[in-house]
């Protein structure tokens, strides 16, 4: 339970910072609506929890530390082993926001290949942790952002071509990711060391 409280702070105190920082920018850009608003801060959360699930160190921590896999499905759980079925479930919410966000992801080709750089920057910036860099988890990863995807069309494909509310490009869709990795890697452990400090945490 301990556990727990710890991740929640960590996870909020860099969305307390990213997802207000992510809207200013898109009101900046014309991206306005409350329901934008509502679904651009689920997604910003939801970065921060997977960035910090899957162990971006803060700056301070940041060692080279290399652990690479580049052979796939190499141990005996092939691909269907619980930690890789875990990765695709964690990709999902990813490839099902960005066509639900943004009109240039209603590509399917546009979802996966962001999925593939997204899961490919993660794997490079675990060089620099604890954790192993696994071709694994890149296929896994895309794999599931492809599956939100599907999701995605299922529910909205209809009402895509109606939607007149405004949309981001794939500049807004870069800044909208680079927010929270950066408040991660800056501001997540400065801020929840202050946190750590209070009555609660003794």
């Amino acid at each position: 339970m301990r556990f727990l409280l710890y991740s929640l702070v960590d996870v909020l105190s860099a969305a307390v910072v990213a997802v207000p920082l992510v809207w200013l920018f898109q009101r900046f850009r014309g991206e306005r609506g409350w329901t934008r608003y509502v679904l651009s801060g689920l997604f910003v959360l939801y970065l921060c929890e997977m960035f910090d699930v899957v162990g971006i160190p803060a700056i301070q921590y940041i060692r080279w530390e290399p652990n690479i896999s580049l052979i796939p499905f190499s141990d005996e759980t092939g691909w269907l082993g619980v930690q890789r079925v875990l990765n695709a479930v964690m990709f999902a919410p990813f490839g099902f926001l960005l066509p639900v966000l943004w009109c240039k992801c209603r590509k399917w080709k546009v979802t996966v290949l962001a999925g593939f750089l997204l899961s490919l920057t993660i794997e490079i910036l675990q060089m620099f942790c604890f954790r192993a860099t696994d071709v694994d988890d890149l296929l896994m990863n895309t794999l599931g952002a492809g599956f939100g995807y599907f999701a995605a069309w299922l529910f909205f494909h209809n009402k895509w071509g109606r939607d007149s509310a405004p949309v981001g490009d794939i500049l807004s869709l870069t800044v909208s990711i680079l927010i929270p990795l950066l408040t991660i890697v800056l501001v997540r452990t400065p801020i929840s060391d202050c946190i750590y400090r209070l009555p609660l945490f003794d």
